[in-house]
């Protein structure tokens, strides 16, 4: 049995369904998107696991308000669909089944919640598919969820005390009438007794007993005094026990980095999870986990991503949010939720890779190359996918010089390092990531050889795209625009005019190349000229270095710049998405 999709009426900003992966969902997305919603409303829905104060209690400000923060409805509902139950869970679930037959291994947990005019919430538990059936208790209690919050403070939360996470795990580990309790407490009381022998521990002791007599007068108001570890009670001992951790050696946590502090929170908190003993024990645990990423370097994150689909087996389910591409791209394509808004007047909207048709291939290709620069594609708010280096160092520049910045727009430009643009171009539809991409690629035209007729007598430079390219811009469809140089991206910038800004580029890679070959080109004509810097560059392996330099060039403009009609009109394109939608 999962958690496979929740939906909510009223509730904050969400409004529909959101599919949930199993065994682990990773829920991505923009800032504001409604990932930390879709989490509060299963802490509401589901029963905790540490008890009734771990429950997301319902507020007044959880129902829909408009921009003004001015409440727009009085009811909420939120529902839990549960899927795959075995014929244990069916029993379990019986008041909570769906009653249709094709949906018999399909269960709901609903909230319907009220808010009156003296705001007080009022709310209703429903089972199944039914208006007015509550679930048994029994029942509720087969799910029950497991919270990380966001920016945990790992030193605090594992700080000596009643709230120490340390406290579960131990008890857990040493149920009453275990022998290990008996050995814990007299080893504080052996510690105690040795502590009493040493003379300072004595002497203040003493001096204490001194001054509180004098305060007191002594007689009826008289204290006794004391100094020791911890009382000699196993709860109170087990509360003063202290997490540490260190390369070399175990070290207070203060003395450690946030990241590592926050592994061992995690680590404190999941084997307390796994050993403690429950009562009824649940049937499916969720782990609820909101930016597991935080103060972790890559690397490490790629390991906790690794760990916690290890977690998410047999009875357990991990949901996960991250604002760290990272840390997404770590996880394989069929365990992402993207949520995500066409614009900002709109409601966010859930989006699960997984459905959107994609064959077995192209699966695979996603899964081997969304790496961390591809996976900034679900954080957008529009996309521009490119061949390689060289485009992915100018075309934020050349935006820039159009006045069209993509940075502050949300616009990624990314690299796909290659031509395998169509399993990119696949996520994106009305259905699918709901913003829009736009692909600069290549047209590979040729020019004709010296004697040879053109295609087209009044356009010398006319002839046929690729076959590669044209089946690319096949792929144009009313999210997708496919923008296709006559050749290359440098040869179109050449052609376009801009050769003096070029060679001056080409000069500072090589000071005296860069001006003979300038001037032997003199009178040639642009595309001439862009046959030959194109030539040089491929030549020497200079196209990525040549790219920075003309990127600093355009960014002093000392040279100006004409942009390419490919460019402009595939950067208008997507920036226009993005400013029609109110970003």
């Amino acid at each position: 049995m999962y958690v496979s999709a929740l939906r909510a009426s009223g509730y904050r900003n969400l409004e529909g369904t959101f599919p949930i992966c199993a065994p682990l969902a990773i829920l991505v997305g923009e800032n504001n998107a409604g990932k930390s919603n879709v989490i509060d409303a299963l802490r509401t829905v589901l029963e905790p696991e540490a008890g009734p104060r771990s429950r997301h209690w319902l507020r007044e400000g959880d129902f829909k308000h408009n921009g003004l923060g001015e409440r727009e409805v009085d009811e909420l509902e939120l529902e839990v669909e549960l899927s795959s139950l075995d014929l244990a869970a069916q029993s379990r679930m019986v008041t909570c089944r769906v009653g249709s037959a094709d949906a018999a291994d399909t269960a709901r947990i609903r909230l319907h919640a009220t808010i009156g005019p003296d705001d007080r919430i009022r709310t209703q538990w429903i089972g199944g598919d039914s208006e007015a059936g509550e679930p048994e208790a029994h029942a509720r209690e087969a799910v029950r969820f497991v919270y990380l919050h966001p920016l945990r403070d790992a030193a605090n939360d594992l700080r000596p005390g009643r709230e120490n996470k340390l406290v579960s795990l131990i008890s857990a580990l040493s149920a009453p009438g275990d022998p290990d309790r008996d050995l814990i407490v007299a080893a504080a009381e052996q510690a105690n007794k040795a502590l009493d022998t040493i003379q300072a521990i004595k002497d203040a002791r003493g001096h204490v007993a001194t001054r509180l007599g004098a305060m007191t007068g002594g007689g009826r108001f008289a204290q006794r005094t004391g100094l020791a570890f911890a009382d000699p009670k196993f709860e109170r001992v087990i509360g003063t026990l202290r997490a540490k951790i260190g390369q070399l050696a175990a070290l207070e946590m203060e003395e450690n980095g946030l990241g590592y502090n926050n592994l061992l929170y995690m680590a404190v908190l999941l084997a307390a999870i796994a050993d403690a003993p429950q009562d009824p024990e649940p049937t499916l645990r969720v782990l609820l986990v909101e930016e597991p990423e935080a103060h972790l370097h890559p690397q490490l994150q790629e390991l906790l991503m690794h760990f916690l689909q290890s977690e998410a087996a047999g009875a357990t389910q991990v949901i996960v949010t991250t604002h760290s591409p990272n840390f997404a791209s770590s996880a394989d394509v069929e365990r992402l939720t993207v949520l995500a808004r066409a614009s900002d007047d709109e409601l966010p909207q859930a989006r699960v890779p997984r459905d959107f048709g994609l064959d077995a291939a192209q699966l695979k290709h996603l899964r081997r190359f969304l790496d961390v620069t591809k996976a900034a594609l679900f954080f957008a708010r529009g996309v521009i996918l490119v061949e390689g280096l060289a485009e992915q160092l100018l075309i934020p520049v050349i935006a820039e010089h159009l006045k069209r910045p993509l940075a502050p727009s949300g616009v990624s430009v990314i690299n796909v390092d290659g031509v395998a643009f169509p399993p990119f171009t696949d996520l994106f539809g009305p259905d699918k990531l709901p913003y829009r991409l736009a692909v600069i690629s290549d047209g590979d035209r040729q020019t004709p050889e010296d004697g040879e007729d053109p295609d087209d007598p009044e356009d010398p430079l006319a002839s046929p795209l690729s076959p590669r390219a044209s089946r690319l811009a096949e792929r144009t469809s009313d999210s997708v625009f496919v923008s296709l140089a006559h050749r290359t991206l440098e040869w179109d910038l050449a052609d376009a005019g801009n050769t003096t800004l070029m060679f001056a580029a080409l000069t500072r890679l090589r000071p005296k190349a860069g001006p003979k070959l300038e001037q032997e080109l003199a009178d040639a004509a642009p595309a001439v000229v862009a046959d030959r810097l194109l030539e040089y560059l491929a030549k020497y392996k200079l196209k990525g270095r040549f790219a920075q330099e003309l990127a600093d060039l355009i960014e002093i403009g000392d040279h100006g710049l004409i942009v390419p009609d490919y460019l402009r009109e595939a950067i208008e394109w997507v920036a226009d998405g993005v400013d029609q939608s109110g970003a």
